[in-house]
């Protein structure tokens, strides 16, 4: 395809692929790229992500285990109730693997100014998509529920990391409390006995707070 942009993503581990095909919608790299990858799960995350954005796209095979996805810019992203979800990334864990616990309870960072205490939190779950060891767990209980459901920079970041495998649990009776049962963005419902159970369970227990 003479002219047209290209995205190599060949030999980047997931969720690397999306976070590039993110950036070329981003920065406006022509209405027309192609990104190339080498594995089905990038091949279904890029073509499901692009789509979500409301972008046209094509697959086309191009030898064992390597695909060019032709992406075509959209008018915008499509509704929430449409968009596909993307398939988690494989993690491997060890013995030696230590299953962390992020454990937050609020959707500030912080005491003060409530808008400061709001990008602090942001900033604290993208910082994650790059760290390593990732969590094992994230766990969101009483207004941490809100970077879950209507926080939608915090829910990106949280995508990111669900599809690097880290397990993202909501608090269930705090969904219900906030009338929020309709708007889990990412991950899935936890009950407080699961809550326990990951606790007794974990290497470490993190606190943003």
């Amino acid at each position: 395809m003479h002219g047209c942009y290209t995205v190599d993503a060949r030999g980047l581990a997931c969720p690397q692929p999306v976070l590039e095909t993110k950036r070329a919608l981003e920065e406006e790299l022509g209405s027309l790229f192609r990104v190339l990858v080498d594995n089905p799960t990038s091949r279904e995350n890029v073509s499901r992500f692009a789509r979500n954005q409301g972008c046209r796209v094509e697959v086309q095979e191009r030898g064992s285990n390597e695909f060019e996805i032709v992406i075509e810019r959209g008018q915008g992203s499509v509704g929430l109730s449409e968009q596909e979800e993307l398939l988690p990334c494989a993690r491997s864990e060890t013995a030696e693997t230590p299953r962390n616990v992020v454990y937050i309870t609020d959707h500030r960072i912080g005491r003060g100014d409530d808008e400061l205490g709001q990008k602090l939190m942001r900033g604290f779950l993208r910082t994650w998509i790059d760290s390593e060891p990732l969590p094992w767990r994230m766990i969101f209980l009483n207004s941490g529920v809100y970077l879950t459901t209507v926080d939608d920079e915090a829910t990106e970041a949280l995508a990111m990391l669900h599809e690097r495998g880290v397990d993202i649990l909501s608090c269930g009776t705090c969904l219900q409390h906030f009338g929020f049962q309709d708007k889990l963005q990412v991950g899935r419902v936890t009950s407080m006995y699961e809550v326990i159970e990951s606790m007794n369970a974990a290497t470490k227990i993190i606190s943003p707070d």
